[in-house]
């Protein structure tokens, strides 16, 4: 036998074996071939074990029909009757070509059982990311919202400076509350060693940090919860600005300015 009929009956064998269906002499034959196999027949025999295990246990159990349970019965009835010339040929031998269709079957199975675990873990990775993102959203509109119901808000625009000069932003501020939100638009993704910095600037005064900012993507769309804004406004001037600075922030500005305006 040539080293690929050998390889060839072992596939056969194989699908029977896991399939439960060889006679005693083939279950035999099959282990010791399976003792003597290769690594890539082990491979084979233990990726069939476990299309054979993931199959059954995506199927739902069934309840046998009222036809199966009474020829159950009447099987059972009959123990005891004098059993009838058994035939003297066994007719429980599968032929080999047999084995090679079950073998086929499952290779079949395991690529269906392959492609839809892919389609739905890749809907339920879409289905996340949009939740995801509707939170992000909601989150966004009630940080506007908590701004925008105080008795006094002030609009700051910012406008691009040299590094980026089609960037903009605005500042919602409520200065009774402390509370603000910062849109950056059009603005590079900082580098991963640098972060966006906010700062309010009142006249004659240095510059006070008002929080750090990243993002992973440029957007018109990017908004943040200012929590350091905790700060009266001056009388005379107030600036905002925003600056690329080491990650984490500084004390005061040491980075490019990208974004500047001031409240009128």
């Amino acid at each position: 036998m040539t080293n690929e009929e050998e390889h060839n009956d072992f596939e056969s064998l194989c699908a029977g074996y896991v399939l439960d269906s060889l006679s005693d002499e083939e279950n035999r034959q099959f282990e010791k071939m399976l003792r003597d196999a290769d690594p890539e027949q082990i491979q084979l025999f233990e990726e069939m074990m476990e299309i054979r295990d993931e199959l059954a246990l995506a199927v739902d159990p069934m309840t046998p029909s009222p036809q199966v349970e009474k020829n159950i019965m009447n099987s059972i009835s009959s123990v005891g009757e004098e059993p009838e010339a058994e035939s003297t040929q066994p007719n429980n031998i599968i032929p080999i070509w047999g084995y090679k269709v079950a073998a086929a079957i499952l290779l079949i199975a395991s690529l269906v059982f392959g492609y839809l675990t892919m389609d739905l873990n890749e809907t339920i990775e879409n289905q996340q990311a949009q939740i995801t993102e509707l939170e992000s959203q909601l989150d966004r509109q009630e940080q506007l919202l908590t701004v925008l119901s105080g008795r006094q808000v002030t609009l700051v625009n910012m406008n691009g400076q040299e590094p980026s000069p089609d960037g903009y932003g605005k500042i919602l501020w409520d200065p009774e509350k402390g509370e603000a939100v910062l849109q950056l638009a059009n603005l590079p993704a900082p580098p991963e060693d640098k972060d966006y910095q906010l700062w309010l600037i009142k006249e004659g005064e240095n510059p006070i940090p008002a929080g750090v900012f990243n993002f992973e993507e440029p957007s018109t769309d990017l908004f943040f919860r200012v929590e350091q804004l905790n700060e009266q406004p001056s009388p005379q001037s107030n600036v905002f600005a925003v600056t690329l600075e080491p990650k984490g922030g500084v004390p005061q500005p040491t980075g490019d300015m990208f974004l500047l305006g001031e409240q009128q």
